[in-house]
């Protein structure tokens, strides 16, 4: 009886190791601008599930639901998803106003119907939106972001729009969530987001916090600090950490030093404290030629730029083992509605530090040409969180139906030409190559709007919606 009650026990453990996702971020379009198609998703998926001694990531984020340089056809990272056994953390893009919203909604409807359970099974969760608040929030306006979100009061409409739509479909029991920065989370004002939740994700870069002490070796602390103040304000929901880096390569942000070495320093000291205790995506695993770049390899396929293994006696030791020895199809074996229910506080190992209130920054996003919905985001920028950045073509009038939160009105021109005007959804350091034609700002030029400067193109690619990140 002790045998079996110790057998029965340990089977418990494993399952609820395996309940826990890990994951990357991934974006709609590739590191130079143009849109993946399923061949790229299917290859960048077997290059993560074959990670060398990191054989535990089965799952990526996305930043939208439709396919580049359509209306609302779903996104062909669904079907690589089906094809390699990938689990999905759906994304609806929810800044480019109400059109593009249901235009998301249509996609996914349209994925429901097309690939049913193949599809459905592997879904783990559903985010609407991505930082929207942030960008929506005095702090952005300060860094100089004027890329557009959206409020609360907007982005619960919003989720309650996406409930609505998918009451009697197989997606009914998949939790919805959304994704924004930490400062987003505890300022208060935006509190009835977290009530219309099922689940929280957060976005903290240790790397933008450049108000604060940063080396590396301090990031286990502000990122545990950060997680310990939404955990406070979560209503007992689970928090998961939906992006999370550190680059290896770019500008210092303070003390924070991008390098192969401190990117390793952190691994070990987040992904390998977290793995196995929380839900956690990483960003991300390659965005190359971006600056910042967070990618974990050089190109998809290559090596990685360090040992993946991590330290013994880790949590990530335990879940993501010390060899790649799992095929694709196994590594995705977790129950995939099992991660929507996981409660969640500070993980273990990680003990939260005192911090001060600071901006938090995370990759940029964008459009593609042609497309109603941001694409990808890309890598982060300082510390301010990049969103989505759009304009249409010298001379003409700015994308229509791309509002800043708010307004509940799209801007009707861009100033000087550019598409960037106010209500355009174009930030002042955002270029634009979308026609005057399109519905929604055709293209992102990457991190450049966190700080006014060019900081990446990784949130865009993310978001798979729009152009680059």
């Amino acid at each position: 009886m002790r045998f079996s009650r110790n057998i029965i026990a340990f089977a418990a453990t494993i399952l609820a190791a395996e309940a826990q996702i890990n994951g990357f971020n991934s974006g709609s379009t590739k590191t130079d601008g143009s849109v993946k198609v399923q061949s790229d998703f299917e290859a960048e998926f077997r290059a993560m599930q074959n990670l060398p001694d990191a054989s535990c990531f089965n799952a990526v984020r996305l930043f939208t639901s439709i396919q580049g340089g359509t209306p609302n056809t779903p996104i062909s990272a669904i079907n690589a998803a089906i094809n390699t056994n990938t689990k999905i953390l759906l994304g609806l893009w929810a800044s480019a106003g109400e059109a593009i919203v249901q235009n998301e909604i249509q996609a996914v409807l349209s994925a429901v119907d097309q690939y049913k359970s193949s599809f459905t099974d592997l879904v783990v969760g559903i985010s609407v939106g991505s930082e929207d608040l942030y960008r929506d929030s005095s702090i952005a306006v300060q860094q100089g972001n004027t890329l557009p979100g959206v409020g609360p009061t907007v982005l619960v409409d919003y989720i309650g729009q996406v409930r609505k739509a998918l009451a009697n479909t197989a997606l009914s029991s998949k939790g919805i969530g959304h994704v924004d920065t930490w400062t987003s989370w505890v300022n208060g004002t935006d509190s009835p987001v977290i009530g219309a939740v099922d689940w929280i994700g957060v976005d903290a870069y240790p790397y933008f916090e450049n108000t604060l002490d940063n080396p590396v070796d301090n990031g286990k602390s502000l990122l545990s600090s950060a997680l310990s103040k939404v955990n406070a304000v979560a209503s007992g929901k689970p928090v998961w950490i939906t992006e999370t880096g550190w680059p290896t390569s770019g500008k210092t942000e303070n003390k924070a030093v991008p390098s192969i070495a401190n990117a390793k320093t952190y691994w070990d000291d987040v992904f390998c404290t977290v793995s196995g205790t929380m839900n956690i995506f990483w960003y991300i695993l390659d965005d190359a030629g971006s600056s910042p770049s967070f990618g974990i390899v050089p190109s998809i396929g290559a090596a990685p730029y360090f040992d993946l293994t991590c330290p013994a006696g880790s949590s990530g030791a335990n879940t993501c083992g010390s060899g790649n020895t799992t095929s694709s199809s196994s590594s995705a074996s977790a129950s995939a509605s099992a991660s929507s229910s996981v409660a969640s506080a500070t993980a273990p190992g990680i003990t939260a530090a005192t911090e001060t209130a600071s901006v938090v920054q995370t990759p940029a996003s964008g459009y593609v040409s042609g497309t109603a919905v941001p694409v990808n985001p890309s890598s982060s920028a300082a510390t301010v969180a990049p969103y989505p950045v759009s304009s249409g073509a010298a001379g003409s009038a700015a994308p229509s139906g791309y509002a800043p939160s708010g307004t509940g009105a799209a801007g009707a021109s861009g100033s000087a030409g550019s598409g960037s005007g106010a209500g355009s959804g174009a930030g002042a350091s955002a270029t634009s190559s979308g026609s005057a034609a399109s519905a929604t700002p055709s293209s992102y030029t990457g991190a450049a709007d966190k700080v006014g400067a060019a900081a990446g193109a990784g949130f865009l690619a993310l978001l798979g919606l729009a152009a680059a990140l």
